[in-house]
C-alpha cells in the first residue's frame, strides 16, 4: 500500500511538471465518471414519500372586465351660493296651527286634537313625544304626584308617543275644552262617567291605535308603563273607528298669538318654580337666544326619549283652582275645578304678570285675560300649563 501512494505521488509530479494540461483533464473526467456511478447506483438512499410536498392545484378566478370610464360631467360655471333661508318664516302660507300660532305648511285649523295623559313618575321616564306636544298640562294625581297630558293638534309627524296612562275625570274636562279626541289607558270610575256624561270621544285600551312599547317590557317596568301609540298608528286606525275627525262647522279657537308675547309691565322671570304639592316641583329657565324655557323636575332635566332633546316651551301658564280629595275613594284620588274663574300668572320672553282665567261650563274653553280685563296674547309657540291648588304657588326670579 505505501508502495503503490509513493508511486502514484511521483507519476503526479511528473505529470504537474511535464504536462500541468493532461492532468487537469484527467481530474475532470474523473468527476464526471464519478458522478455518473453515483446517479446510477443501487444503494443510493432514498428520500422517503412522505416527506414530500403535496401537489397543491391553485385555481384562479376570472377577473371581470373593468368597466369603461364614466366621463366626468361638464363642468358648470360657479354660481352664488343659495342663502340658508328659514321657508317658515320667508313663505307666507296663510296657514296656522291653532294651538301655537306657528305658520302650517298645510291646513291643520279645523282637526281635532288628540290628547293624551302620560306617566310622569320616574320610572316612566323619559316620555316619549313631548317636545312635539303643542301644549302640555302637568296636573295633581293621587299620592302628591303629577301627570302630563299632551295636547297635538297634529300627530302624523311625531314617532313615538308615550307611556300612556290612564283617564282622570279633570283630564276628560280639560280634553273635551279643545274639543279633542283623548286616548288613554284606561281612566277612574270617574272619568268614565265624564266620558259618557260629556258625550267624549274616548280611544281606550284595547283599540288597534294603542300597543304596548316592545322595547319597555321586561325592563324593570310594571305593565302600567308600557302603553304608547305613533303616527302611523294614529293617521291608520282613527279613520276606521268612525269618529268625527274634524271641528264642526263654527267652531272657533279662542287663543290669540303675537310675535312678540313679552308681557307689558311684567316682573322677572328667568327662572320660575311651580309648586304641585309638597312633594312635587317643576322648574323652568329662560334661554334668552331662542326665547323659550326648559323645564328640570327630580333633579334632571325634562328630555323628550324620542331623541333627546329638551322640550321648549314658549309660554307658561299657571292657573290655580281647588282641589280636593273625593270622598269615599280609598285610592286617594283627587277632584280638581275646570270651571268657573280662578287667577294665576303669565310667564314669557323673561317676564310675567298675573292674570285670570275662566270656563263657562264643560263645553267651554278656557279664556285667560289680564288683570286690566283685556284679552292675553300669548307668544307664537308650545304652551306648558301648570295647574295647583290654591295653597300652593309659584316662585319668580
Amino acid at each position: 500500500m505505501e508502495r503503490t501512494k509513493g508511486l502514484t505521488q511521483q507519476i503526479m509530479k511528473k505529470l504537474i511538471k511535464n504536462n500541468p494540461r493532461k492532468l487537469l483533464v484527467m481530474l475532470a473526467l474523473i468527476l464526471i465518471v464519478g458522478g455518473a456511478i453515483f446517479a446510477t447506483s443501487t444503494w443510493r438512499t432514498p428520500m422517503p414519500e412522505e416527506e414530500l410536498e403535496p401537489v397543491i392545484t391553485v385555481t384562479y378566478a376570472t377577473p371581470e372586465p373593468t368597466p369603461e370610464p364614466t366621463p366626468e360631467p361638464e363642468q358648470e360655471e360657479p354660481q352664488e351660493p343659495i342663502p340658508d333661508l328659514d321657508l317658515e318664516l320667508e313663505i307666507e302660507t296663510g296657514l296656522f296651527n291653532p294651538l301655537t300660532g306657528r305658520q302650517t305648511a298645510e291646513d291643520i285649523s279645523n282637526n281635532r286634537p288628540l290628547a293624551i295623559p302620560l306617566g310622569n313618575t320616574l320610572p316612566a321616564l323619559p316620555m316619549n313625544g313631548v317636545s312635539q306636544a303643542d301644549i302640555l298640562y302637568e296636573v295633581l294625581v293621587e299620592g302628591g304626584s303629577t301627570r302630563m297630558l299632551a295636547i297635538f293638534q297634529d300627530i302624523s309627524d311625531v314617532r313615538l308617543v308615550g307611556s300612556i296612562r290612564s283617564a282622570r275625570h279633570y283630564t276628560v274636562q280639560i280634553a273635551h275644552s279643545y274639543d279633542a279626541i283623548l286616548a288613554s289607558y284606561g281612566g277612574s270610575p270617574q272619568a268614565y262617567a265624564e266620558i259618557s256624561a260629556l258625550g267624549v270621544t274616548h280611544v281606550d285600551e284595547g283599540r288597534q291605535m294603542l300597543v304596548r312599547n316592545p322595547n319597555r317590557i321586561g325592563v324593570r317596568l310594571s305593565r302600567e308603563h308600557t302603553g304608547t301609540t305613533t303616527n302611523a298608528l294614529a293617521t291608520r286606525w282613527l279613520p276606521e273607528y268612525g269618529f268625527r275627525l274634524e271641528h264642526e262647522d263654527g267652531y272657533e279657537h279662542a287663543l290669540t298669538f303675537v310675535d312678540d308675547g313679552t308681557p307689558a309691565g311684567g316682573a322677572a322671570a328667568t327662572d320660575v318654580v311651580v309648586r304641585f304639592s309638597t312633594g312635587k316641583t317643576s322648574s323652568f329657565s329662560y334661554n334668552d337666544e331662542n326665547r323659550v324655557y326648559h323645564m328640570r323636575q327630580f333633579n334632571r332635566d325634562f328630555i323628550d326619549g324620542n331623541d333627546g332633546s329638551r322640550p321648549a316651551f314658549t309660554n307658561i301658564l299657571i292657573l290655580k283652582t281647588t282641589v280636593t280629595g273625593i270622598p269615599g275613594d280609598g285610592t286617594g284620588r283627587r277632584d280638581m275645578v275646570t270651571t268657573g274663574t280662578g287667577d294665576g300668572y303669565f310667564v314669557n320672553g323673561g317676564s310675567y304678570v298675573e292674570i285670570n282665567w275662566s270656563r263657562a261650563n264643560n263645553n267651554s274653553q278656557f279664556v285667560y285675560t289680564l288683570k286690566d280685563g283685556s284679552a292675553l296674547e300669548l307668544g307664537r309657540g308650545r304652551t306648558f300649563i301648570g295647574i295647583i291648588p290654591t295653597g300652593m304657588d309659584a316662585t319668580f326670579e
